[in-house]
């Protein structure tokens, strides 16, 4: 339970996918004085309660679960991105802190010095007023503004009155949230191929096709949530295809035949050029 936290979650993945039916990986802390675990564990305590297990004698079943993202909007040092007066910092961004995978205890101080650097970037008379003054000039421009104003406009008047339109796309936003989770973890989770990310991504376009068509006949929360999520999914999976390299969370097993072929004419490339094995295996993914 001390290697890093793909290899374990790997791990109870491949032992789970031995079986058809029920858990067979668990967790044991029964060696634990029952006094100090339920002090240094009380949520955890009392949520297996609930299922009628007890966290000092009982084996607790166990599965993988993404809890924290691991990369996500590119920014530089002072958490500047490639757009202008937007920062990210934390969860949300991918400053290359935790490399490949997610480092416990660095998460919370990535945010701390990022969101850090971000105050000072902001707070400088030179850098923050410079972005203050852009951002003024650019809302300032009339036809910003107008279309802004046209855009909230043309929101409020699609919020549907029908009550009845509006649980049902609320229903559909919900039903197409948890089709978007099942895909996510059958193809996109924590060992991939490229023939089951292919699938996945086939079925994120059509799952954000009828979200984005959800939310422009009622935007409401729900709606909204699908749509940013479809298109978050999307981003993931394709990147997750576009990469063949495992490294820390990403793992992708190259078993499909095109994957192999890839490997195969990859090795030959390394044996005849080694400096032009690289590209020429950037262009067979691209190829398919």
């Amino acid at each position: 339970e001390l290697a890093p936290r793909d290899i374990v979650a790997r791990g109870v993945y491949n032992e789970s996918q031995k079986v058809t039916e029920g858990p067979n990986v668990f967790l044991d802390i029964t060696h634990r004085d029952a006094d100090w675990l339920r002090a240094r564990f009380p949520t955890i305590d009392a949520h297996v309660k609930k299922y009628g297990l007890d966290i000092t004698k009982d084996h607790l079943p166990i599965t993988p679960a993404a809890h924290y993202t691991c990369g996500g909007i590119t920014t530089d040092l002072d958490g500047c991105t490639n757009m202008l007066g937007l920062f990210s910092a934390g969860e949300a961004a991918r400053t290359g802190l935790h490399g490949g995978n997610r480092l416990a205890s660095t998460s919370l101080l990535e945010g701390l010095v990022y969101g850090g650097a971000i105050g000072d970037f902001v707070g400088t008379a030179e850098q923050g007023g410079e972005l203050h003054h852009q951002l003024k000039d650019i809302l300032s421009t009339r036809g910003i503004r107008k279309e802004l104003v046209d855009k909230t406009r043309t929101m409020n008047e699609r919020k549907s009155t029908d009550s009845e339109e509006l649980s049902r796309n609320k229903e559909g936003a919900t039903d197409l949230l948890s089709k978007l989770r099942r895909i996510m973890w059958d193809h996109v989770g924590v060992v991939r191929t490229p023939m089951g990310l292919n699938h996945a991504a086939s079925l994120i376009s059509e799952i954000q096709e009828e979200a984005c068509h959800l939310f422009e006949k009622t935007p409401i929360m729900e709606t909204a949530g699908i749509r940013d999520a479809s298109y978050a999914g999307e981003a993931i999976a394709l990147a997750a295809l576009n990469n063949r390299v495992s490294a820390g969370a990403h793992c992708i097993a190259l078993e499909s035949p095109e994957a192999k072929d890839i490997v195969t004419e990859r090795n030959n490339n390394v044996k005849n050029n080694d400096e032009d094995a690289d590209g020429d295996l950037d262009s067979m993914i691209r190829r398919i």
